[in-house]
């Protein structure tokens, strides 16, 4: 929630201020110097967008004795949409993977999983910011339970 707040706060900065200035005192100190150092501005605005598009993602989870408890969304447009949730009882795992993202803070969680009909189902989650500490500690109780099922 943080950054998605800072990321529109220097979108707001970076592109808003200097728009509506050079519009509403284009003759001033402030608005020439915004007029001369525009390029700054439209250096930025792809690597804004790209981070609007690409998002960041809340993601929860919980992995107790019998079920796995997971939940990811966007921050902002997640709050409108229906969320990425799953209950999952530890016996239908077979098994995980985690996908890097390039040029992105964010990470893929992938569970391949048994229904009860035998089905193969697969389901992705993403996850922003996670650190190594973080997945090492997520794939080691992940392990456990695929050994466990084996």
């Amino acid at each position: 929630m943080i950054a998605t707040f800072l990321t529109i706060l220097f979108g707001i900065i970076i592109f808003l201020i200097p728009s509506v200035l050079i519009n509403l005192i284009p003759q001033s100190a402030l608005g020439k110097y915004f007029i001369d150092h525009i390029y700054f501005t439209y250096a930025i605005l792809p690597i804004i967008l790209y981070i609007s598009i690409t998002g960041f993602y809340y993601y929860s989870i919980k992995i107790d004795v019998y079920i796995m408890h997971m939940t990811s969304f966007r921050t902002i447009s997640g709050l409108l949409k229906k969320k990425n949730y799953i209950e999952l009882p530890h016996d239908m795992l077979i098994q995980y993977s985690f996908f890097n993202r390039s040029f992105s803070v964010n990470k893929t969680l992938m569970l391949k999983m048994n229904d009860v009909n035998g089905k193969k189902i697969i389901k992705r989650f993403k996850l922003s910011f996670l650190s190594k500490r973080e997945e090492q500690k997520i794939s080691k109780v992940l392990d456990q339970i695929i050994a466990k099922n084996r």
